[in-house]
């Protein structure tokens, strides 16, 4: 038998081996000419190179199709990063509570240091990057949990075999400072609040897409916070200051370095947190935070132990500013430095951030310009500031406060039930839902019925 290789290839492949192979030829070849020549070697060059990864990634991808392709679940939970397992872990304990099969999927391993799982939980290490993708682009269930955006954009592929991708908030947000498409290609969206809900369907008229389920969640995992907020030691009658920035180029320390730090610890106890991403990506940087003298540097996995100690927070675009608000109901601080959104789904909404707006009376937003007077600016918050009206937005801003864990798992379940009863309509009509239906059966499950 003939194999032949991919259009693209054979021709890219052809191109070249002319060149490899042709003769010396004294000639004059005028500017333009060989202009136009570079150009074309150029291309070849680039479509040998992008032909040729192309297939390399669609081999990867057809050996996890083969090679595990009698794997499956019910309902699957894909975790990218440490940081976002504390948004599964009360939600995975709820689905234990209802009696739902989960499997866990980290790109990452879970050690010893790591929560342990509830007993019927299976989990799967998969590997990070494009193989690990590769894998859930061919996995089989009934529906898959992420917080995970950009499904159908980049290497995040639907896979034909998952009935139903649903993609749940980790922090309070609104669809504005993320990369574009992030919740297009999801059939349902877990919102944390009803800015995320209006300018996802926003967008959805801007792009002419079908309406998907958006469901009234919440933040999961903020009940747990509330829980180690509830039990931390009271706070001391010396007010401290939390400094948790962002990490990248809109970072106070990439923008002001570490000599503000000195000037607050002038007049308060001070606990840093550097952004955990700092340690990768910013390496210099990070080793000068942990070398400040006379301040507290806190490395922890999570900031709960350092919020509970600190009487105000200073940041700038980082999540932990509405965690520090609206769990420990403290103010914050932030230098605004104004977040470009080209290239962001913001650039597509217009406008500026509808958060930082109504919540700008106790996460007070200060000019670049005054971080030689921050100390003042603190003080001056802290002497001015309501935790009533830190409660009246956050009944305002964020779905089923408190509860959030509890209610994603309902909606998860109902999701659940929803896909095998149309499963089981698939196999009495004698569709394509018929391999699930028989596996599942087999795993001597029962079929739950839409409610």
């Amino acid at each position: 038998m003939i194999c032949r290789l991919p259009a693209r290839v054979e021709s890219a492949a052809l191109a070249c081996a002319c060149l490899l192979l042709a003769q010396p030829a004294h000639a004059y070849i005028d500017p333009g000419t060989g202009s136009a020549l570079l150009y074309v070697v150029s291309g070849i060059v680039l479509s040998l190179y992008f032909s040729v990864r192309g297939l390399y990634y669609r081999a990867v991808d057809l050996f996890f199709r083969a090679r595990f392709r009698d794997q499956n679940c019910e309902i699957a939970i894909h975790c990218e990063d440490p940081r976002y397992e504390i948004t599964f872990l009360p939600v995975i304990d709820a689905l234990q509570e209802r009696g739902l099969d989960v499997t866990l999927f980290t790109m990452y391993e879970r050690d010893e240091t790591f929560p342990s799982l509830p007993g019927r939980v299976a989990h799967r290490a998969i590997p990070p990057g494009m193989v690990g993708y590769a894998y859930l682009n061919n996995l089989e269930a009934v529906l898959l949990v992420t917080t995970t955006p950009q499904l159908d954009v980049m290497t995040f592929r639907r896979s034909r075999r998952v009935r139903h991708y649903t993609i749940v908030s980790h922090a309070l947000g609104e669809s504005r400072y993320v990369r574009p498409f992030a919740y297009d290609y999801f059939d349902s969206v877990l919102c944390c609040g009803p800015i995320l809900k209006a300018n996802i369907r926003r967008m959805e008229g801007i792009r002419k897409l079908p309406a998907k389920q958006l469901l009234e969640t919440g933040i999961p995992h903020w009940e747990d916070l509330m829980r180690r907020a509830q039990v931390s030691a009271p706070l001391g009658p010396q007010p401290v200051v939390l400094v948790a920035p962002s990490w990248g180029p809109l970072s106070m320390f990439e923008a002001f370095g570490t000599g503000f730090v000195a000037q607050i610890a002038k007049r308060y106890p001070v606990i840093v947190r550097p952004h955990p991403q700092m340690k990768v990506s910013q390496p210099d940087l990070y080793r000068q935070i942990l070398a400040l003298d006379g301040v507290t540097v806190d490395t922890a996995r999570t900031p709960s132990a350092a919020m509970s100690r600190a009487h105000i927070l200073l940041s700038d675009i980082s999540g932990i500013t509405h965690e520090f608000a609206f769990i420990y109901g403290r103010p914050v601080v932030i230098i605004d430095r104004k977040q470009a959104a080209g290239g962001l789904e913001g650039e597509v909404l217009g406008g500026d951030s509808d958060l930082k707006e109504q919540c700008k009376d106790f996460i007070v937003p200060t000019a670049p310009g005054e971080i030689d007077r921050i100390t003042d600016h603190l003080s001056r918050v802290l002497e001015q500031h309501s935790v009533e009206r830190v409660r009246e937005a956050r009944d305002r801003l964020i779905y089923n406060f408190g509860r959030g864990s509890q209610v994603a798992a309902q909606q998860i379940e109902d999701l659940y039930r929803t896909e095998l009863a149309r499963v089981a309509a698939e196999e009495s009509a004698g569709g394509h839902g018929r391999g699930l239906l028989r596996r599942f059966l087999k795993a001597g499950r029962r079929l739950p019925s839409a409610s």
